[in-house]
């Protein structure tokens, strides 16, 4: 009977380890995803500020303050306002 809850025991532990490795593994995984979408959300968040740089020194140098912007610009990166 003491055999048994030994084995019982150790494949507890044993399950115990694999979940704890488990569970740290996707810890490890979230938080390199999560700084690879931030390290992305900059270069994005900085090209569009370098694209508006851009577009607004051309609108001024073509004098098209009074127009109407255009609804649909195909040199506009995306996901840029």
């Amino acid at each position: 009977m003491a055999g048994l809850h030994r084995a019982v025991l150790l494949r507890a532990a044993a399950a115990a380890l694999a979940l704890g490795a488990a569970v740290g593994a996707h810890t490890e995984v979230g938080q390199a995803l999560a700084k690879r979408g931030a390290e992305r959300a900059e270069r994005e968040a900085v090209a569009c500020a370098e694209a508006a740089r851009w577009d607004a020194a051309e609108r001024a140098a073509r004098g098209r303050h009074e127009e109407r912007p255009e609804l649909f610009d195909p040199g506009r990166m995306q996901g840029c306002r």
